[in-house]
């Protein structure tokens, strides 16, 4: 099964459930969807790029590195 459809199976399944925790406890379940904002954040692949001279290593925009000005390189993706 493709990994998008576990994760939107899942996604529902958590859902539903969060909403009969909070039905049942009184809380009006709307609250939940305060929280999807955050789930293009959470799913976000990262870069990793790494200095060839020195190993240092980020996950920011940083281009070039910032003890010896080398241009990083892009080593694979974390997340």
């Amino acid at each position: 099964m493709d990994r998008l459809w576990v994760i939107a199976i899942a996604m529902l399944a958590g859902s539903l459930m969060l909403s009969a925790v909070f039905w049942y406890l009184g809380i009006p379940f709307f609250i939940a969807f305060l929280f999807i904002p955050f789930i293009p954040i959470l799913s976000r692949k990262r870069r990793v790029k790494h200095c060839p001279v020195c190993g240092w290593e980020t996950t920011g925009s940083e281009r070039f590195c910032p003890f010896d000005a080398t241009p990083l390189r892009e080593t694979g993706s974390e997340g």
